[in-house]
């Protein structure tokens, strides 16, 4: 799946994710997971601290050496992987902001690997040196995922707002690729990079590295939108999934009314730097805060977990019915954060399905008048994609 920093555990451009495969023997694991409502993975944001200003951020970041009021102590890091272990979790991704800008950061993550917690690790390179990186190595982590925004150096750090940082990132990929670390570049695809998609990939396998690309960005957790000036246009789409787009994946893909447009509240959880516990990255609904209840209670009792939980497909009245429903990646995140209605559409998502629609159109995977929604007919911004499609 081609996720970024957020790993919203969607689907792709190209189609379904594993975790959407309905053939897997993961997908079968996963289902089971869900069913029982076991906790199998903890996103953690160990700081809001970073050594970066990435133009698109959704955080408020403050400078490495801040003091932040209210950010987890080392002790009680210690504390909150002791408690995603107690409550059974096997997969621990630990992101920031920057890790590696929190000087206890090895501390905690060689205790959560003591505790026998698979880790996944989100950085931006910048402080992997060779000794850091031998550190990194013998945590023996999953993957270690970089961002990487471009092949060219200038606009790298022209998003990232930091002069330097493209020969230091790449540097960094080098040097754990040396050390036999699995590496996965990701790119958050906007309207500067988008088009560098194919030499963004063969970047990443000359630095021995995977690739991964995720079309969102979203507004600032504290309601800013200025993120957004950087998200695809409606063209930049279409030449994308023309390029990328796997039809059978798409129309083969099965979406029932008793079916989640996510796995949200059903097998996952993040922790924010303050010890405060969400169903998603996007979702900012509070379900507790680990000072005060451990995890174990927080997942077994909180009533977030329900009220996300009953969010299936027929108890979204307009996706419910919507044509492209199995064209689209709905966001409940989204449809709350940036259309006001945790049950109506996230347009961000429309959007896309539509593009899909038309991709799939000109690929003859489906009819010319295969039909567009009533409500996006109706609205005006939809209007004009319409138009330029006919």
């Amino acid at each position: 799946m081609f996720i970024t920093n957020r790993d919203r555990g969607k689907l792709s451009v190209e189609g379904p994710s594993l975790e959407y495969n309905p053939s897997s023997a993961y997908s079968a694991i996963l289902r089971q997971v869900e069913a029982h409502h076991r906790l199998f993975s903890v996103h953690w944001e160990l700081t809001y601290r970073c050594n970066e200003k990435c133009t698109h951020c959704y955080l408020r970041v403050f400078a490495p050496r801040e003091t932040v009021p209210g950010e987890l102590t080392t002790d009680e890091c210690f504390q909150v992987v002791d408690q995603i272990a107690e409550a059974g979790a096997l997969n621990l991704t630990l992101s920031g902001g920057e890790i590696l800008v929190r000087r206890d950061f090895f501390e905690i993550a060689q205790y959560a690997r003591q505790k026998r917690l698979l880790l996944r690790l989100f950085t931006n390179g910048i402080l992997i040196r060779p000794q850091v990186a031998d550190r990194i190595a013998a945590l023996h982590p999953y993957a270690v995922e970089i961002s990487l925004y471009s092949v060219r150096p200038e606009l790298h750090e022209t998003i990232t707002r930091r002069r330097n940082s493209w020969h230091l990132t790449t540097q960094a990929i080098r040097l754990l690729r040396e050390r036999g670390v699995r590496t996965i570049v990701k790119t958050p695809l906007m309207r500067q990079n988008v088009r560098e998609i194919d030499d963004l990939q063969r970047l990443a396998e000359e630095l021995g590295a995977g690739f991964r690309y995720d079309i969102t960005i979203t507004s600032k957790d504290a309601g800013g939108m200025e993120p957004l000036q950087y998200r695809l246009t409606y063209e930049d789409l279409l030449w994308l999934m023309g390029r990328q787009i796997d039809a059978s994946l798409w129309l083969n893909r099965s979406v029932n009314g008793d079916q989640r447009t996510c796995g949200i509240a059903t097998k996952a959880a993040v922790v924010d730097p303050y010890g405060n516990v969400y169903p998603c990255i996007e979702t900012r609904f509070k379900a507790g805060n680990l000072r005060q209840q451990s995890l174990r209670e927080i997942w077994a009792s909180s009533p977030v977990w329900q009220e996300l939980n009953q969010l299936t497909l027929d108890k979204l009245p307009m996706c419910r019915d919507c044509e492209l429903r199995h064209l689209c990646v709905r966001c409940h995140g989204l449809a709350l954060r940036e259309d006001g209605d945790l049950r109506g559409p996230a347009r961000v998502n429309c959007r896309e399905a539509l593009a899909r629609r038309q991709a799939l159109v000109e690929r003859q995977a489906l009819p010319a008048d295969f039909p567009v929604p009533v409500h996006l007919q109706q609205d005006v911004e939809f209007q004009c994609y319409i138009g330029a499609e006919s």
